[in-house]
């Protein structure tokens, strides 16, 4: 094995001991009057499944759906670590699906797309199962999971990047996003590997970024700068759809936030920037509703998200 390979094995095995032990610090049962479906796989590779939150009871009117993507630094991530986050907005009425994806450095980038693709077919073809309406639908995601729904978002803007990625996504016409819920996501890897850029100095996102797309810095850098780089992350154009974007302040990845507001800006896309503080100041703790500020980020988030359902 290489260098690279072991170098993301290990921070692999690093972050998702911590998130284990977040896992057992935050764990929660199930919430009455909710139903919880764990690992439905919608592949065969032992991390591709879903976790499904929603109701008890339900109504004939059909359930808006959120999806979740995690983050953890593309090389980790403890999938049912977001579960009281996610179970919130079940108990809002919500059916949410929590998706798992291979991590870096097993796969590297395309794969988590195609993934990821795959598990919104999965989720799509069973709509009237789960009674949800495919008009209401809400992506979410924390850090690298940021990255993935803003990118989801980008291929449905652009539907050529689908077969530049070798993705058969086949509900690519039909499906629609009302809006999107980015906890300290990241967004341009150009960026992050900048030395001159204040986010490149977050940990290990050196180490994160080669891992996800298999190549040292050097080579990195050099597919960034060049046209082709471009399909590296998510463009963001008039189509795009409205974004709330929660950054935290002591947070180094929040540049990330600032420079995305600006391309949102210059395509007059509609987006509410939020910051977080207090007690959910670190990266990622916004999804940690424990607290008062991380319980007052989510009323933000899902008045966001209701405002985009109930537009005609």
């Amino acid at each position: 094995m290489d260098k690279l390979y072991l170098r993301g094995m290990a921070g692999q095995y690093w972050y998702n001991a911590t998130e284990m032990l977040a896992y057992a610090l935050l764990y929660r049962r199930t919430p009455e009057g909710l139903i919880y479906e764990k690992k439905v796989k919608y592949g065969e590779d032992k991390l591709q499944y879903i976790n499904f939150y929603s109701p008890k009871v339900r109504t004939k009117e059909k359930m808006p759906l959120l999806i979740y993507i995690h983050g953890g630094g593309f090389v980790s991530g403890v999938t049912e670590m977001r579960n009281t986050y996610i179970s919130n907005w079940a108990k809002k009425g919500f059916l949410t699906a929590s998706i798992s994806y291979t991590y870096a450095p097993q796969k590297v980038f395309p794969a988590q797309f195609k993934e990821i693709f795959s598990a919104i077919d999965f989720i799509l073809d069973k709509a009237d199962e789960y009674n949800f309406d495919p008009e209401k639908i809400i992506l979410a995601g924390e850090s690298a999971g940021g990255y993935f729904i803003s990118y989801v978002a980008s291929c449905l803007s652009d539907k050529s990047r689908l077969d530049k990625l070798g993705i058969d996504f086949k509900h690519k016409d039909t499906f629609k996003i009302k809006a999107l819920i980015s906890h300290c996501g990241c967004y341009d890897f150009k960026n992050m590997v900048d030395k001159n850029k204040p986010q490149a100095k977050f940990p290990d996102i050196k180490m994160m970024s080669k891992s996800f797309f298999g190549k040292d810095l050097d080579m990195l850098r050099k597919l960034l700068s060049s046209p082709d780089g471009n399909i590296c992350s998510p463009q963001i154009t008039k189509d795009f759809p409205p974004i709330f974007v929660i950054w935290c302040n002591k947070d180094l990845l929040r540049y990330e936030a600032f420079d995305l507001e600006k391309k949102l800006k210059e395509n007059s896309v509609e987006y509410t920037l939020y910051k977080c503080g207090g007690l959910n100041s670190f990266h990622a703790w916004s999804i940690v509703t424990l607290f008062k500020q991380g319980k007052a980020c989510f009323d933000e988030a899902y008045k966001f998200a209701m405002k985009q359902i109930t537009k005609s």
